[in-house]
């Protein structure tokens, strides 16, 4: 009798907490359709009408229960499923009141995808919007942060090009293309925020363009009439934006500090006066600062490997591939020294170069602590790149025709 009763508990307590289980998170409709879901938002500094300097803030809102069009059959009205709100403000609070108190519903951060700063904010009030960020309680610190070139507020008025919405555009975007191709390097605001408050290293963010599309289908725009584009990478010297990097630059910037292992990126390489294209499948960079009489020196090692996917005429007989290879490596390295030129000339270590020292030599560290920037930009920079060619495609020789 005793176990049929502690079984009947059991199976009580069991049902209890499945029913607890199906009940958690969003168990109330009627709530979640009371939010106003911000998927990105966009912080600006503008000259007010009234001449005082303010926050502009701008936001993509998915509300919760909308459906993508209504009514029925060719009459249909359609409804985007973003709409767009904008604010401002004195402070950036009171900017997000100016938009939230034109909707009955509450605002909504946690499911927020992307973070635009546009230049003027990014170069004079950084820290006031990623303290404000922080302090958000449902806010997620995975979110991706991109630099506008220009304003923020364009980039609002755009339409999406691969996805149903511009902010899944956007992260897809700075998550997958812009990682993929080398252009751009996807940041997430845990770790913009690690560097910006990083007492060695700048932080660096994707740049976010408005562009206008040109393709043609027929008569008509093939896709829509402004869009965006995640491409170069914004530099920060301490707390503030100080320049850009190309996509080129941008390349450089990934292979000094990233190992890749998925994605293609594409170099344009010339040999003999003839140009081929090298797709790079995996790299893998190395560090070592070391200190003698206060002066830094750095050697930067890169191992690449690829394939070719053009020749162009480049001769890839096997007895050829070494020197194909050491002219890669001669033009990989040159691209890595030129973004590190770019970066000591905005004055910004984003390349990690004092982390490094830091990290590993303490002792070092804290003899230029003081004047750790200085020393940094005078330092003795070495870039050694080794390429080794995986593949050079079915053929193994160009085509040549018959004579």
């Amino acid at each position: 009798m005793e176990q049929k009763k502690v079984r009947r508990f059991a199976k009580i307590s069991l049902l209890v907490i499945l029913l607890q289980m199906f009940c958690w998170g969003c168990w109330d409709q009627r709530d979640v359709n009371n939010l106003d879901i911000i998927t990105v938002l966009g912080f600006d500094r503008i000259t007010d009408e009234d001449g005082l300097d303010k926050w502009q803030v701008s936001s993509f809102v998915m509300q919760a229960g909308k459906s993508e069009n209504t009514g029925g059959g060719s009459g249909a009205t359609e409804v985007k499923p973003e709409l767009v709100w904008r604010g401002k403000g004195l402070t950036i609070p009171e900017a997000i009141l100016d938009f939230s108190k034109r909707s009955p519903r509450f605002p909504f951060f946690a499911d927020t995808y992307s973070v635009i700063i546009g230049e003027r904010a990014a170069k004079e009030r950084l820290l006031e919007i990623v303290d404000y960020l922080d302090r958000l309680r449902e806010y997620r610190p995975g979110s991706f942060v991109m630099i506008a070139k220009g304003d923020a507020a364009p980039l609002f008025e755009t339409e999406p090009e691969d996805a149903i919405t511009v902010s899944r555009d956007l992260k897809d975007s700075a998550q997958n293309t812009a990682d993929s191709t080398g252009i751009a390097r996807g940041v997430k605001l845990m770790d913009f925020t690690s560097n910006l408050l990083s007492t060695d290293r700048d932080p660096v963010a994707p740049e976010i363009k408005l562009i206008k599309p040109k393709e043609k289908k027929g008569e008509r725009l093939a896709g829509p009439p402004k869009a965006v584009l995640v491409e170069g990478l914004a530099v920060f010297k301490d707390d503030k934006w100080v320049g850009w990097l190309n996509k080129e630059e941008a390349v450089g910037y990934d292979l000094l500090t990233n190992k890749i292992n998925k994605g293609d990126i594409t170099i344009r390489a010339e040999k003999a006066g003839e140009y081929f294209t090298f797709l790079i499948e995996k790299s893998k960079p190395t560090l070592k600062a070391t200190l003698n009489d206060e002066k830094l020196n750095i050697k930067v090692g890169i191992d690449v490997k690829g394939r070719i996917i053009e020749d162009n005429g480049v001769d890839l007989a096997p007895g050829e591939i070494d020197q194909v290879e050491h002219t890669l490596s001669e033009q990989i390295g040159a691209m890595a020294m030129h973004t590190i030129e770019t970066v000591r000339g905005y004055g910004s270590d984003c390349l990690g170069f004092s982390e490094e020292l830091h990290r590993y030599s303490p002792n070092d560290w804290k003899k230029i602590k003081s004047h750790w920037r200085d020393t940094y930009l005078n330092a003795k920079v070495d870039v050694e790149v080794n390429v080794s060619i995986e593949n050079t495609g079915r053929l193994g020789q160009r085509l040549e025709m018959k004579k």
